[in-house]
């Protein structure tokens, strides 16, 4: 029959066509969300680690000067720098230092002029006043940051450090051409402190300095902290020190498995990061691979460019994932163009002799295509849920990783300040004035202990400590006490929970933090002046709602969105982990929170609860 060829072309084209063009689109919006919104999202998330890092890094920094001005206040180090004597300081350093462990800790008189060397106590009598911090101490101030010294200056301190300091240099492919053949130098976390007698004279200074190189222990904490559940197959992300250059502690490996300590930085970056002092925040080379990569300058404390951080993690990854993509869509597209060939042959042969039929057909095919249609947008209705749900799910696994990270590094300075509150209430004697004060001091110290440890049960996410209390009671507690924290003098608080008698069966520590978190927010909102309103009423339902309501500018409708979201924060100097640790507090609790806001109109946080009863 003359119209069966016709009719096979047709045909043909009638089912290659929209096959094609599906995996077509298909493949091309895969591809693209592999190289742009899957590779943009791990970019932002090597900036956003970098963050992290950076926070450990002036952590460390400020766990280095804090310890020493503990030692630095003894009175009884005071009254030894007058004298000579130089084993009577040795003695009470080593009392007061305890398990602290410094590459180098120096005693200097008011002049400048060493005293004594816990790490080289035969050195002594040089000056170290050309040392920025050690002036900053002598002038009264405690200073902190990082400082690069040749091996003849660290050896004067401590003469284990030059051979301690030697990283000898590897083959870097990428970096920029050079003639050395080892680092030399050390790169150190420095602190100065000012010794002073009791009525504030001061005696002299300490100086304490902590070795970066060859030390992988800042580098493997930072890697446990951005990736804290890293396994064979998955994504690898990775930490780095470095010292101008040259890696000197890295959690980097190469091709043998070993940690790349001694290799260089590539080129372009080098320029960037060291040469110009900016932050490199894109792919870049490491070793012999690509790494979306952040780096950001280290600077020592006259400004000088010295070093850098940086973390980031490979792109092979993501390539292999575009890779396999293309090749599986590529075999898609020719199996099927193979099968569709074969179907319409076989039904060419049939149609050529039951054209009568094309009609019925034609209408069992239009049947077809409204029940895929009803299907695919059925999937896609389901694919966004998922969508959401896993979005959800991120946030909350952020949130579980910072609140870990923020509550391990509120402990450190708390440890600190909780030791010297009982030193300065054993040294007051007993009924003096100042006794309450040091008691509210050790109280409140205790009470934040409680809040980083809730945090860290809800990054583990362990069992609640549930008791029943009165909801009344504890918002009552947190206003009469959040004017330690926001002078209340321009505000006005009105309280309209009292009349609601409502005991609350919940982690009562955990939901203080979340009704400060809202309270302090609506008031720093208002900067000064305004209105707070707190609100609590019981549903028929068993649950209550609590509503913190302000007269502040409100908040944008774009901002509202990611409120709740880690690192995100509408304050200048907000950490954005505020709202995103009440969320997950009152999600665990079985409740939800909501924002209810426009510009010029104030903002209205509701917590809804659940399992309430009246008192």
């Amino acid at each position: 029959m003359e119209t069966t060829p016709h009719i096979r072309r047709r045909l043909l084209l009638t089912t290659l066509l929209p096959l094609v063009s599906a995996l077509l689109v298909c493949w091309l919006a895969g591809n693209h969300l592999i190289s742009a919104r899957v590779a943009g999202q791990a970019q932002e998330e090597a900036r956003s680690d970098l963050g992290t890092a950076r926070e450990l890094y002036q952590g460390e920094l400020s766990r280095l000067s804090e310890g020493l001005q503990v030692i630095s206040r003894s009175p009884e180090l005071s009254r030894l720098l007058q004298g000579n004597t130089a084993g009577d300081i040795s003695r009470l350093l080593g009392l007061l230092s305890g398990s602290r462990s410094f590459s180098f800790l120096t005693v200097v008189d008011r002049y400048g002029q060493v005293r004594y060397r816990a790490t080289n106590p035969e050195r002594f009598g040089d000056t170290l006043r050309h040392l920025k911090p050690v002036a900053e101490a002598l002038a009264g101030r405690a200073s902190q940051g990082t400082m690069l010294l040749s091996a003849l200056q660290a050896g004067q301190e401590n003469p284990l450090l030059p051979d301690q300091m030697l990283v000898p240099l590897l083959p870097s492919q990428h970096a920029l051409p050079t003639s050395k053949t080892a680092e030399q130098r050390g790169l150190f976390l420095v602190a100065a402190a000012p010794i002073t007698a009791a009525d504030g004279e001061l005696h002299g200074a300490l100086l304490a300095g902590q070795l970066l190189n060859n030390n992988e222990q800042l580098a493997d904490r930072i890697t446990r902290l951005i990736a804290p559940q890293q396994q064979d197959g998955l994504l690898h992300e990775t930490a780095t020190i470095f010292l101008d250059d040259v890696r000197i502690a890295t959690t980097v490996t190469d091709e043998n498995g070993q940690r790349a300590t001694g290799t260089r930085l590539s080129a372009e970056v080098a320029q960037q990061v060291l040469q110009r002092g900016e932050v490199w925040i894109a792919p870049a080379y490491v070793l012999h691979e690509r790494y979306f990569a952040a780096y950001e300058p280290l600077r020592d404390p006259d400004g000088t460019v010295v070093g850098a951080l940086y973390v980031g993690l490979p792109e092979r990854p993501y390539l292999y994932l575009r890779n396999n993509l293309n090749l599986t869509f590529a075999a898609l597209l020719l199996i099927l163009t193979l099968l569709a060939v074969g179907l319409t042959t076989a039904l060419g042969r049939q149609l050529g002799r039951r054209e009568a039929e094309i009609s019925t057909l034609n209408r069992t095919l239009e049947q077809k295509v409204q029940q895929r249609t009803v299907e695919l947008e059925e999937k896609s209705r389901q694919l966004l849920e998922t969508e959401k749900e896993l979005a959800r799910n991120e946030r909350l696994a952020e949130l579980g990783m910072l609140s870990a990270g923020v509550a391990h590094e509120i402990n450190n300075p708390l440890a600190i300040i909780r030791g010297n509150a009982e030193l300065l209430q054993m040294s007051i004697p007993a009924g003096a004035e100042d006794q309450e004060e040091v008691s509210e001091i050790l109280a409140q110290a205790g009470r934040i202990n409680r809040i980083t440890a809730s945090l860290l049960n809800l990054a583990r996410q362990d069992k609640r400590q549930i008791s029943r209390f009165p909801l009344p009671d504890l918002l009552d507690e947190i206003l009469n006490q959040i004017g330690h924290q926001v002078p209340l003098a321009g505000y006005t608080v009105e309280r309209n929970y009292r009349q609601a008698a409502i005991q609350l069966e919940a982690d009562r520590e955990q939901l203080r933090q979340v009704f400060t978190n809202l309270i302090l927010n609506g008031l720093q909102a208002m900067e000064g002046v305004g209105r707070l309103t707190i609100s609590a009423e019981a549903d028929p339902d068993s649950t209550c709602s609590i509503t913190v309501a302000d007269t502040g500018p409100g908040i944008d409708p774009e901002q509202q969105e990611r409120l709740f979201s880690p690192f995100f924060s509408t304050k200048q100097n907000g950490t954005g982990l505020g709202l995103a640790v009440s969320w997950g507090i009152v999600r665990n609790h079985g409740g939800t929170i909501a924002v209810q806001s426009a510009l010029g109109c104030g903002a209205r946080f509701t917590v809804t609860l659940p399992g309430i009863t009246r008192a």
